[in-house]
């Protein structure tokens, strides 16, 4: 599947990853004095949570997010330019400097090798990232990477013309006016079909082209400005209104950003000839030839937008569609041109639209362009030196454990059914986890890239990456292929291939720390992967059986069932405020809230089960016990400002980072057992009340 063109339904992104009180945590018979001798050769590692970030002044069963990370955010402040501050953003950080570092060290050893050919993975980053740091040669060349496209633009006569130089962007991965990629058949998963989609639009949305709404008004007013500025630059006439206009068109015939990523309203099965009916004027023969696809079964995910699409190719001009295609190139290589260029790309699409106060730096910039084009190439070598083969095997460990325990919390569950439960233990057993980096490396041995050439190595790249996800197209479906570099500090669940990957770049602290005990990597990560396997077999896992079909597999009982318990979760989160009048809309978040609850329950059994053989000991002063929960607080807290929380809580799935902390921990017996929580601590939940679906 494209990474560039993905189902928001299917594949979700874990960008960062998911009354009096008891007696003091020192008075807390739990809590000894650490000792030097309390170190575990078999638990795991030797270092335990992180005691510099707990506020001990504040008691765990009264507030337990304000004491196990209380102290961390009061001294690391949410930088001025930023909403939202965490030990997870942090990391990411972290995650780009080690990136950086391999590039740059990789583009100083690259002046030694052979530029071009050959599948050297050294030559091939390190040059691209030194072609993307020369900035005084690419303002040297301004414009010149761009005149061969641009002469082909110019000379187009017809519309035959016109379909081939969208034959030939389409190549560089620039969707006008809609876009084909690879893509799990819906009906049959086992095998990968085409899939169309919309494009053509320099906007995000269909709002943006047709609301009177004050914010669409002044960002269509920007845009047009964008666009002659961009044409300015590249010497071209002002033809703003025609490109405008005929996105305008486009848009009147797309479906918004959130509809288009609904799989129910975009799964339109069609064959090759019934794409011929809808578009009877684009040549879509020549186009399968060129791009070396089969002429089968297909998704049209938007058929009134490609119906809109032939009719435009026909009533207008080759003068506008030339503005348009010129528009569209150099809208997608202002990046990589000379610094006008970039500086206007940056004051729209970043500072206006994304917010951004400053620009990053180059070497980030060229760090993700490298990430973007050769990911395997840069995760292979980032591999190589931040997550060494026994991280993996530990990974592998924690994770074993946590499949065991919850095929055995599934056989225990009281709301489901036998046939159910017995379903959702193949699907379980069907989950394919990806763990560090795929089975088998990236051929990238036909690939050219030079030093000299920034637009050039971009386009190269580019190519590549199309042409193999074209390959895909027609055959079975590749479950082992990866939509994001192994050095991604971010990972993602696909719930139509019921596939979970965890890059090498986010098994990094706080996610994951060799050094660390057992307790405090099943704390982070372990909860967190916990969390995401449920997801297989809940209520958003239910609608797809194991093969990946959309087919509902729980029992009407079993449906019943657990949404009265899920009504338990919705009340709980309905109750929590971020200010007075302003609290969680518990339907919105039931969902991650359950897996929450879930996720810290088989975490738990597991470590439970893995101390049997591996016991992990005191550390700090904590129990195993302790740690466990300390470190889930930990890896989950952030700070936010008041006016993010409020969207946050408008249009997240997700609990308020506060309260997915707090939230399951308060329904845990075995959390205040730990603590040594009395029964009406502000942390506990009465049995009788407290919420449990897994």
């Amino acid at each position: 599947m494209s990474r560039q063109f993905i189902s928001a339904v299917t594949v979700v992104f874990i960008a960062t990853f998911t009354l009096a009180s008891c007696a003091t945590l020192e008075s807390a018979p739990a809590k000894v004095a650490a000792r030097a001798d309390t170190k575990s050769e078999t638990g795991g590692g030797r270092e335990g949570i992180e005691t510099g970030e707990l506020n001990q002044k504040v008691d765990a069963c009264t507030d337990f997010y304000e004491f196990a990370n209380g102290t961390w955010r009061n001294q690391n402040p949410i930088p001025s330019n930023m909403q939202r501050w965490s030990r997870r953003v942090a990391a990411r950080n972290t995650n780009q400097q080690h990136v950086q570092g391999i590039l740059e060290e990789l583009s100083q050893a690259s002046l030694a090798m052979k530029t071009g050919r050959g599948g050297n993975t050294e030559q091939l980053l390190g040059d691209h990232y030194a072609s993307c740091m020369n900035e005084a040669g690419i303002d040297a060349l301004g414009l010149a990477p761009l005149t061969p496209l641009l002469d082909e633009i110019n000379n187009m006569r017809n519309m035959a013309d016109v379909q081939r130089v969208i034959r030939r962007l389409h190549e560089l991965a620039i969707p006008v006016p809609f876009a084909i990629a690879s893509a799990t058949d819906y009906h049959e998963p086992a095998n990968t079909i085409a899939n169309i989609v919309a494009g053509g639009l320099g906007l995000a949305d269909r709002d943006f082209y047709l609301q009177a709404e004050p914010r669409f008004v002044d960002t269509r007013a920007k845009y047009k400005t964008h666009i002659v500025n961009v044409l300015k630059l590249g010497g071209m006439g002002d033809t703003q209104a025609s490109i405008f206009a005929l996105e305008k068109r486009l848009a009147e015939a797309s479906l918004n950003s959130a509809t288009a990523g609904e799989q129910v309203t975009t799964d339109h099965k069609t064959s090759f000839a019934q794409l011929k009916q809808l578009a009877p004027h684009f040549d879509w023969e020549q186009y399968f030839a060129e791009a070396k696809l089969p002429r089968a079964d297909l998704n049209v995910a938007e058929p009134k937008f490609i119906a809109q699409m032939d009719n435009l190719l026909q009533e207008t001009p080759v003068a506008t569609w030339k503005s348009y295609l010129k528009w569209h190139l150099l809208d997608s290589a202002s990046p990589w041109l000379s610094s006008p260029f970039v500086e206007e790309s940056f004051s729209f699409r970043e500072k206006y639209l994304g917010k951004a106060t400053a620009m990053k730096p180059r070497q980030e910039r060229c760090a993700e362009s490298v990430d973007a084009l050769l990911g395997e190439a840069l995760g292979k070598k980032y591999v190589e030196k931040y997550f060494p083969p026994a991280a993996k095997a530990k990974v592998q460990e924690i994770a074993r454990n946590l499949f065991a325990a919850l095929k055995n919390d599934v056989r225990t569950v009281p709301w489901m059914g036998a046939e159910t439960k017995r379903k959702a233990l193949e699907k379980i057993a069907d989950t394919n986890l990806q763990i560090g980096y795929p089975d088998q490396w990236k051929d990238y041995s036909r690939l050219t890239i030079r030093r000299d050439a920034l637009w050039a190595n971009v386009v190269a790249g580019r190519k590549f990456n199309v042409d193999e996800d074209r390959q895909q197209i027609g055959k079975p479906t590749n479950r082992n292929f990866w939509l994001i570099a192994p050095s991604s500090p971010s990972a993602y669940i696909d719930l139509q291939l019921n596939k979970l990957v965890l890059p090498a770049g986010f098994l990094q602290p706080p996610y994951f720390n060799f050094a660390a005990s057992d307790a405090v990597n099943y704390g982070a990560l372990g909860i967190g992967l916990a969390h995401d396997l449920t997801h297989a077999i809940d209520s958003n896992g239910s609608e797809t059986d194991i093969s990946g079909r959309p087919q509902k597999w729980w029992t009407v009982t079993d449906r019943n069932e657990f949404d009265r318990r899920a009504q338990c979760v919705i009340d709980q989160y309905e109750g929590y405020a971020i200010e007075a009048g302003a609290h969680h809309d518990g339907k919105r978040v039931q969902s991650e809230a359950i897996g929450d609850q879930g996720g810290v329950r088989v975490a738990y059994l597991a470590l439970q089960k893995s101390m049997q053989q591996k016991p992990v000991p005191m550390i700090d002063g904590f129990t195993p016990e302790q740690q466990f929960f300390i470190s889930w607080a930990q890896s989950t807290g952030a700070a936010m400002r008041l006016e993010a929380q409020r969207q946050y809580i408008k249009n997240d799935p997700h609990p308020t980072p506060k309260f997915r902390v707090i939230g399951p921990l308060s329904n845990s017996p075995e959390f205040q057992q730990a603590f040594a929580c009395k029964a009406n601590a502000a942390m506990v939940i009465p049995p009788e009340k407290r919420c449990a679906i897994w």
